[in-house]
């Protein structure tokens, strides 16, 4: 019997100052991807890690959106991918098995903190696979405050999504076997 086979993804998403231009475009992306995988969890950070699958069992994700981003306003925060990680490590390992699709979706910009590699060589050691989208051209990876270049190792893709031609080849990349 012919099964149809539908990934299980756990979504980490930044939500910080440099990442709100794109921050709503993804966030619909998360909510659109709710009900076409067979289960989805939800996160997003700035400082620290949220959960926010909650948030998109509604069926309206304009308000979904707003809520998340309300509950986390744009401001002056110091980016902490590391310590989300530390976050998630602690709380939410468990999302995560050998059927788990782990996807990134930020700049890697940490606002020069730890990129706490250690947590994020745990986390990869769970899932299937791990993959990152970054609307940020690669070029920039490693300027400033950017950790692009720790983390692209540790992945197993990395795509750059800065518009909705390369979003959707990356989502039909996350959907193909490997």
């Amino acid at each position: 019997r012919d099964k149809i086979r539908k990934p299980k993804i756990v979504v980490i998403c930044d939500i910080s100052t440099s990442m709100r231009f794109c921050s709503e475009l993804m966030l619909s992306f998360l909510f659109a991807l709710q009900g076409q995988v067979s289960k989805t969890h939800a996160f997003a950070f700035i400082d620290h890690l949220e959960y926010i699958s909650e948030e998109f069992n509604g069926s309206n994700a304009d308000e979904a959106i707003s809520t998340v981003l309300m509950r986390m306003p744009s401001g002056h925060y110091n980016t902490d991918l590391g310590w989300s990680l530390n976050d998630f490590n602690e709380e939410y390992m468990s999302t995560l098995n050998g059927q788990t699709t782990l996807l990134f979706v930020g700049d890697g910009r940490n606002n020069y903190n730890d990129p706490n590699l250690r947590d994020f060589e745990d986390i990869k050691r769970r899932a299937r696979k791990v993959v990152w989208f970054n609307p940020e051209h690669p070029r920039q990876w490693g300027t400033g405050d950017s950790d692009m270049p720790q983390y692209v190792p540790l992945c197993d893709a990395v795509h750059q999504v800065s518009n909705l031609r390369q979003l959707v080849d990356a989502v039909d990349s996350l959907f193909t076997r490997r």
